[in-house]
């Protein structure tokens, strides 16, 4: 009661006080003190305890009228030195604003990022009207919505390699851009502004980083001191609604309503005072919450604290937010704030007044955080001197803010840390801060320094990470998003300073490097399954993040020779130290094959530890390929460190790896869980596979370019652990298929054909610059042909399964016209890319980003293909044996296609040499036989050999392929200079291509043959078998199927009327057919006749809004409403639905048969006679003859007559209706039924005041019309607000397609009750608008929303498309989407469907 006391006393007080304050009068006399700053406090304390913080409730209606008049006046006054407004004004007049846009986004807001290489990086956006008034808007572009926080970097030329600006902010040439802003600002107001701005900014950083609950900083003592406290709920991310919401319950004794309430605002602003009165009154809300808070989690952050303190530190909040306006008014403003902001205190390091909010972000709540982040924004990062100090001291506390951070449990929109992107993006910012802060460096050690838990061998191990470490690793990860700004722009000019820092850099990233390369290793489970599944997400986690740091990393390291050199000497230093002497304690053996012996060691991929992340590796990999692709190797081998290159190292861990995946295959590895089958397949997923398996295959590739390929291929047998089958005849008679297990020889098999397909791979996959002559387009190219041959695909598809660089580009967009056509959508699906045919030459079923799901349904589609196009089908092979054979025959088709791949190499370089002589002589090879003792015969031999063996009759044509290419191949080498070399060889190779397709064609026919012949013999068996089982069936069959029961549905064949509705109804087909039926409830089959038993249908009736054209007419009472009556503006009319099932009237045990018909006139009292009065009742009641016509007819199935389209139309339709003619005759033989619509009629009536005119046929209600462009949606919903918080923006704005209305939808600030229940607003809003059905489009997730009730509803495709002819729910892909109108006619027909649909009731 006292509070309340004093909430009525305080305005009168302050008023009384307020008519005796002079701004004006304050300001002079602060113009006359000796000691401004305690002067200021004074004034301070003794008014801000008067205006904030008087009661329970906060009144922030009298605090936004007093503040300003008895707080900022007096310092607007002091700094402009008269009137403020004439003051500001001439300020805003003489300024000469940047030409920044600076405008910082809202929740929600569109933004705009050109995709046409015309910004620096992927984070350069401009806002909604800059786009608009741009050249961008012309080029392509990605519309995303800000989560908050950024501004627009229109005229900003560091962002913008293009347009850096728009109409609006075009840079006037005879502006001096260059001049300093305080050049027209006199020293006198310079010096005002100084100290005003020191001191308010002061009294803002001590008040919002005061620790003390009970104390104020000196000299902001209240005159008096009252007991009066705030017990004060913190935000955090780790409590839920319902916790915080029951907790309060509990402790504050408030309803649930409040409890929402307060708990709204915690998320909202950080926090909320939940309690008010004497200290011990406080404190006991607040042991109550922390005990029921802390039972499994840290408990919900709860201060006691002084009113006094909690005003001043409401009234700092408001002073921030006054700086950030008057600074808007000059940009010598903004400099002057800049200056004190920055300006060292006497403690030295970090004393700035920005160091100590910085240092302190943790221990503010989330809305002191957004204020003094949005003051930032608007002051230091607008001015591009104090933006590269401010930079400057953030690099120096870097370390410290992140250790905050990751304590800290707030997102990390709410950190300081997250305005590290407008300063690490910022190309010469980001240089600046390698070479003179090290930035580079901090980074990396700084992310390091959070991951300790590390294995004896100094690896990351993430498998006993508790709950905390899991938090901690989540937050840590937010550093390698500050690496990837930092290096996100490649530098053009380097210095030596630039060279030593990022070498050091890059020293620091092996090291972590280090850390990964053989973490989470895995040995094979033999015996028993694994007991637990082990943490394999976290070290895929951290890899996925670091893929394109990796990539930029080379990318650095490319664009300068100097550094390519020395970063390829660390890396491969790095990975000799990783491999400790190579050996690490594994036995050397020395391997002997066919004359041939290569020393190596001693190991098993199926025993040994094994790790598939090979960082430092798949990194020397990458630098390898650079110096091919750069020609370094080829300028300065003398700088390179090849002397100290061992190929066997290169390739041991790279290939354990690939074997590891082979093994898996193979089915060796099924007792280690889920764990491996997952890593194994992120291995090979686009979001890894760049600098994961595609670095081993090329690791691979130079490793056997630089070897002998013998010991090449005999390391490979060792470590596929098949080199003791081949190594011997002995061995080779042991595994036969007589003596051998089926499981073992099927393993065998396996390796095998795995091992084979890595030799195709390794020999044959040059698509890599570094590796062969290509650019990245034509990289993209052959993915997306090789993606199109499995299926045409929509645009999504193909980018997700591209590769993104780190600007979230594939390259698509520059080479799918060239390989494929586009095919626009219909009202439903999406657009398609088909391959060209022209391009399907390039298809290889070997392709190495093949799965072998892809493998199998690329091979089915092309062979679809070519059967449609009438080509032989037969091209393309079949797998059509049992296990065992078809492994024998992939593994002879993968010998013959390695054949077949050497002798179109030797081809191409007879073609490319001038002469025979060329190096690569592979028919040389294959025609030489083995050596002594064995004497074996060669490869050719044995293919001629084989050419007629019956067990390979399907290989047989491709075998003589291979033998005519020999000859030809022979023959081009001895042919004589007569003819062009070009010519021959030419016509050699169409002759050989048109002969192997015909050998494949041949071979694949038969293929088909064979299985077309097993499969037909199966059927016929299994036809023979079902039809002797069920004779009697097919008899019953053979007899229905009599043709005099045909009828037809001639209405010129029925003698009877054409009447639509009534016992004498037109039947198709006269009488000759019966309509039999069953009676639901009693099951007795009824015949359908005039003079049978009645069957009626139930229905259900229900309200329906659906034609409304007054929503805005409360319901009816329900137990008065009559819902077949209905009020002719249809404010609420009925809908009927039925089940379909039909019973006899006497087994419906209420029987009730209701005709309703009802008609209203308006404006008979002006009718001059009864002739006159006839001719207005006949016009009035056409329409709904017309309507109820159309309905029997299509319900009914009966013809119309002719007469309809003639001049009586009113006899035919009373007739087909089977109705009277005669008005009178039709009221009298109805008049039971009649007289209560009539006396309904009255009655409503008599409750208006005046009569309206209804015309009809009504009008169909539509859904709202939309805009055409997306962004003008999302617009709209940036600026709503929600009508239940205060001004604050909605999280998921949801706009009503029936009435347009913008509601706050999920969220429990507007929760409303219903019926009992708690309902969001959309719910809420379907009683109200739809009769509880609703459609509503979320704009922020561009989701249709269908909703029916409380407890039902579904999401539905939005209406719009992108260019591609696809819907973007949840706005990922970031395509400019525009309306489609077919498709919203669609959704129109389908709300009209849904409104008919009682969903109760299912």
């Amino acid at each position: 009661m006292a509070a309340a006391e004093t909430d009525r006393e305080a305005p009168s007080a302050l008023c009384s006080e307020f008519l005796q304050f002079s701004a004006k009068d304050t300001a002079a006399k602060w113009l006359q003190a000796s000691n401004l700053p305690k002067e200021v406090y004074q004034h301070l304390a003794c008014y801000v305890p008067k205006i904030y913080c008087l009661g329970p409730n906060l009144n922030p209606q009298n605090e936004d009228l007093l503040a300003p008049l008895l707080l900022q006046s007096p310092l607007e006054w002091y700094l402009c030195g008269e009137e403020p407004s004439v003051g500001l004004a001439k300020l805003e007049q003489n300024n000469q604003p940047s030409q920044l846009c600076g405008h910082v986004f809202k929740v929600g807001e569109p933004t705009y990022s050109c995709r046409y290489n015309c910004a620096a990086d992927p984070t350069c956006v401009l806002c909604m009207q800059c786009f608009l008034g741009s050249v961008h808007k012309e080029h392509r572009y990605r519309m995303t919505t800000s989560g908050g926080g950024g501004f627009c970097d229109c005229g900003d030329t560091e962002a913008w390699k293009k347009g850096p600006y728009c109409q609006k902010h075009e840079p006037n040439i005879s502006d001096s851009s260059q001049k300093d802003p305080l050049a027209n600002m006199s020293e006198e107001m310079i010096a005002r502004t100084h100290n005003v701005f020191s001191i308010i900014l002061k009294y803002a950083v001590d008040m919002l980083t005061w620790d003390k609950e009970d104390e104020l900083p000196e000299g902001l003592e209240p005159p008096l001191r009252g007991d009066t406290y705030y017990c004060m709920l913190f935000n955090d991310e780790v409590h839920t609604y319902e916790q915080v919401i029951y907790t309060l319950q509990k402790a504050v004794s408030c309803t649930q309503k409040e409890a929402v309430s307060f708990a709204t605002i915690v998320d909202r602003d950080g926090r909320k005072s939940v309690r008010f009165g004497d200290f011990q009154f406080c404190e006991q809300a607040k042991s109550v919450i922390v005990r029921n808070t802390s039972r499994q989690t840290k408990p919900l952050r709860v201060e006691v604290m002084h009113s006094s303190v909690v005003a001043h530190q409401c009234f700092a909040l408001k002073a921030l937010t006054w700086l950030g306006q008057i600074i808007r008014c000059s940009d010598a403003l903004r400099r002057i704030l800049c200056q004190v902001g920055l300006q060292r205190g006497p403690e030295g390091e970090n004393s700035s007044l920005v160091d100590t909010l910085m240092l302190c972000d943790s221990k503010m709540w989330k809305g002191a955080r957004n204020v003094y982040h949005q003051l930032f924004m608007s002051s230091l990062l607008m001015d591009s001197k104090y933006k590269k100090l401010f930079a400057i001291q953030f690099a120096k506390n870097y370390e410290c803010l992140q250790s905050d951070y990751v304590k800290d449990d707030h997102d990390r929109e709410f950190s300081v840390t997250d305005l590290s992107v407008q300063m690490f993006a910022v190309p010469s910012l980001a240089r600046m801060l390698i070479t003179e802060e090290n930035l580079m460096t901090t980074i990396i050690r700084t992310f390091m320094d959070h991951l300790r838990h590390r294995d004896l061998q100094g690896h990351f191990q993430f498998e006993r990470y508790t709950a905390q470490q899991a938090f901690k690793f989540r937050r840590v990860q937010s550093l390698i998003g500050d690496l990837k700004y930092v290096l996100m722009s490649r530098p053009t000019e380097w210095t030596d300073q630039l060279r030593e820092k990022y070498l050091e850099g890059f020293d620091a990233f092996l090291e972590l490097l280090k850390c990964m390369q053989g973490m989470d290793p895995v040995v094979r489970q033999v015996g028993q399954h694994i007991e637990m599944e082990p943490e394999w997400e976290a070290a895929f986690t951290l890899q996925m993040k670091l893929t394109h740091i990796i990539s930029m990393m080379q990318e650095w390291c490319a664009s300068d020779e100097r550094v390519l050199i020395e970063a390829y000497k660390k890396c491969l230093s790095a990975l000799t130290h990783c491999h400790s002497g190579f050996t690490d304690g594994e036995q050397p053996i020395t391997l002997c094959m066919c004359g041939h012996s290569v020393d190596t060691i001693r190991y098993c991929v199926s025993q040994e530890k094994v790790s598939i992340h090979l960082p430092v590796s798949r990194l020397l990999a990458g630098l390898h390929a650079l110096l091919s692709k750069t020609e370094v190797a080829y300028r300065f081998p003398e700088q390179l460190p090849l002397s100290e290159l061992s190929p066997p190292m290169l390739i041991e861990h790279p290939l354990r790896c690939l074997i590891l995946c082979a093994q898996v295959h193979a089915g060796m590895w099924r007792r280690n869980g889920f764990s491996l089958v997952n890593q194994i397949y992120y291995y090979h997923n686009v979001k890894c596979r760049v600098e994961m398996f595609d670095q081993d295959l090329i690791m691979l590739q130079a490793g056997a370019s630089m070897m002998d390929p013998n010991h090449f291929l005999m390391i490979m047998l060792s470590r596929f652990e098949l080199y003791h089958i081949f190594s011997s005849a002995d061995c080779r008679k042991r595994y036969s298929r007589e003596n051998a297990n089926k499981d073992v020889l099927q393993q065998n098999n396996t390796l095998i054909e795995e091992m084979l397909h890595l030799v195709i791979m390794t020999v044959g996959e040059r698509y890599t610059a570094g590796v062969g002559q290509v650019e990245s387009s034509d990289e993209t190219r052959r993915e997306i042909v090789h993606q199109l041959c499995i299926r045409p695909m929509a645009h999504s598809e193909l980018v997700k399964a591209l590769p993104e660089n780190e600007n979230k580009e594939t390259g698509m967009e520059r080479v799918i016209d060239s390989v494929s056509l586009f095919k626009k959508p219909g009202v439903t699906g999406r657009g398609l890319y088909k391959l060209r045919p022209e391009c399907a030459k390039m298809f290889n079923l070997y392709f190495y980003h093949y799965s072998r799901a892809d493998q199998s349904k690329a091979e089915e589609a092309q062979r679809r293909i070519k059967r449609q196009n009438g080509e032989d089908s037969g091209t393309l092979y079949i797998h059509t044996f049992s296990i065992s054979l078809t492994a024998q025959y992939e593994l002879v088709l993968q010998v013959l296609h390695l054949i077949g791949m050497g002798l179109v190499e030797e081809q191409q370089h007879l073609i490319s040499s001038a002469d025979d002589d060329t190096n690569f002589n592979f028919t040389l090879k294959i025609s030489r036989p083995g050596e002594a003792p064995a004497n074996t015969p060669s490869i050719l031999a044995l293919l001629e050999t084989l050419q007629n063996a019956p067990h390979l009759e399907v290989h047989k044509d491709m075998i003589r392929w291979i033998l005519k290419t020999v000859a030809n191949i022979k023959t081009t080498r001895v042919c004589t200079a007569s003819a062009p070399p070009s010519d021959s060889s030419g016509h050699s190779q169409e002759e050989m291509v048109r002969d192997k397709d015909k050998a494949e064609r041949k071979r694949k026919a038969e293929m088909a043959r064979l299985r077309r012949e097993k499969i037909m013999a199966q059927m016929s068996e299994m036809q023979r078998h079902f039809i002797n089982e069920n004779k009697e069936l097919f008899q019953q069959s053979l007899e229905e199927l009599d043709p005099s029961t045909s009828s037809t549905l001639d209405p010129s064949s029925c003698d009877s009327t054409l009447v639509c509705v009534g016992p004498r109804r037109w039947r198709a087909g006269g009488s000759e057919r019966r309509q039999m039926v069953t009676c639901i409830l009693c099951q007795e089959e009824q015949e359908i006749r005039t003079d049978g038993k009645a069957m009626v249908l139930a229905a259900f009736v229900q309200r329906s809004t659906v034609m409304s054209k007054n929503r805005k007419r409360p319901p009816h009472n329900p137990d008065k409403y009559d819902p077949l009556f209905m009020h002719p503006d249809l404010s609420f009319g009925t809908h009927t639905g039925s089940c379909g099932h039909i019973m006899h009237s006497h087994c419906w045990q209420r029987p009730y048969l209701q005709i309703g018909f009802c008609m209203r006139f308006s404006g008979l009292h002006e009718v001059s006679s009864g002739w006159h009065l006839w001719h207005c009742v006949k016009a009035g009641i056409l329409p709904y003859l017309r309507a109820a016509a159309l309905f029997f007819h299509y319900l009914n199935g009966a013809p119309a007559p002719p007469e309809f389209h003639s001049a009586g139309e009113w006899e035919a339709l009373c007739g087909y209706l089977c109705l009277p003619s005669n008005l009178l005759q039709l009221y009298y033989n109805n008049q039971e039924l009649m007289e209560p619509l009539v006396h309904c009629s009255r009655c409503s009536s008599a409750h208006h005041s005046s009569i309206c005119c209804f015309r009809f046929p009504r009008e169909s209600n539509h859904i709202i019309e939309l805009p055409g462009d997306y962004s003008a949606l999302i617009n709209q919903a940036s600026s709503f607000t929600c009508p239940k918080s205060g001004g604050d923006k909605s999280r998921a704005p949801t706009l009503c397609l029936v009435c347009g209305a913008m509601l706050c939808s999920q969220s429990y600030c507007c929760q409303t009750e219903l019926e009992g229940e708690d309902v969001g607003a959309c719910t809420a809003h379907t009683f109200a608008c739809g009769a509880g059905v609703g459609i509503f489009l979320r704009v922020r997730e561009s989701q249709v929303l269908f909703l029916a009730g409380k407890s039902k509803g579904c999401f539905y495709a939005p209406p719009y498309l992108d260019d591609y002819g696809e819907t973007d729910q949840g706005l990922r892909r970031g395509n400019p989407l525009h309306l489609c109108q077919e498709r919203y006619r669609k959704v129109q027909k389908l709300w009209r469907t849904l409104v008919g649909i009682d969903w109760q009731h299912l």
